[in-house]
């Protein structure tokens, strides 16, 4: 228990949660293996167990060397920290249970900006609910219109070449990733430009600047695993609400 006493809660939640949720997985056997016949597709099974190992590792990791600061030791969990690990545990199952009716990129999403928003804020409290909204329909609506624009990017290039209009290597899954990653990653700088400034200016709230960072860090950790795991390893991701 000695363990238990001297070593930070919060990694010791994530070991717990990412071994539910390896289990969880495991559970559901694999999806259909629609890239077989080049060996492109490992299985729909491999994103979350790849996930869920990384996340036990780190937070193993963690829990073993992140030690409480010397003068904690011994005293009460704080409120903060009580609630933050509740919300930990909260959204960890919200996000497993909501995966198949949401589907991969909401529901990650809406995990990442959650706990990046609240972990900057170093607690929960009511007053941050508005704020936590409002972030989370600007963090989907970014994260979607990227989307959308990859999507229609990608199509273009794999029908234009199945068609003849351009060069075959243009529709080989390589170069379509690339300049799928080359315009997102474009646009997502040019937006954060054009709007940082605005959102850390020194008479914007601290809650909304964070806010601002969450969505920006969600926006493009989500869209970063959609495109190497979907469209580079031909993971089937489930599609939930977003069927384009």
């Amino acid at each position: 228990m000695t363990l238990f006493r001297t070593r930070k809660p919060l990694p010791f939640v994530f070991m717990m949660v990412s071994i539910l949720y390896f289990i969880y997985v495991i559970s559901l056997g694999s999806s259909a293996m629609i890239g077989d016949e080049i060996g492109g597709d490992p299985g729909g099974m491999m994103l979350p167990l790849v996930l869920s190992i990384f996340m036990f590792v780190a937070s193993t990791i963690l829990f073993l060397t992140d030690k409480k600061p010397q003068e904690a030791t011994g005293k009460v969990q704080g409120t903060s920290e009580r609630r933050l690990f509740l919300l930990t545990v909260i959204i960890a199952i919200l996000y497993v249970a909501a995966m198949r009716p949401l589907g991969f990129i909401i529901t990650t999403a809406l995990l990442i900006f959650t706990l990046t928003f609240y972990y900057l804020q170093g607690t929960v409290v009511r007053k941050d609910t508005a704020t936590w909204a409002v972030g989370t329909v600007a963090t989907l609506a970014i994260l979607l219109a990227l989307y959308s624009i990859g999507r229609v990017i990608t199509r273009y290039l794999l029908l234009s070449a199945r068609q003849g209009r351009i060069p075959q290597w243009l529709g080989s899954t390589s170069v379509v990733v690339g300049v799928v990653l080359v315009v997102v990653l474009a646009l997502y700088y040019l937006l954060y430009k054009l709007t940082r400034i605005r959102f850390h200016h020194e008479r914007v709230p601290s809650s909304v600047s964070r806010a601002f960072d969450a969505c920006m860090i969600s926006v493009l950790t989500t869209e970063l695993l959609y495109l190497v795991f979907r469209q580079m390893f031909l993971v089937e991701l489930v599609r939930g609400l977003i069927t384009w």
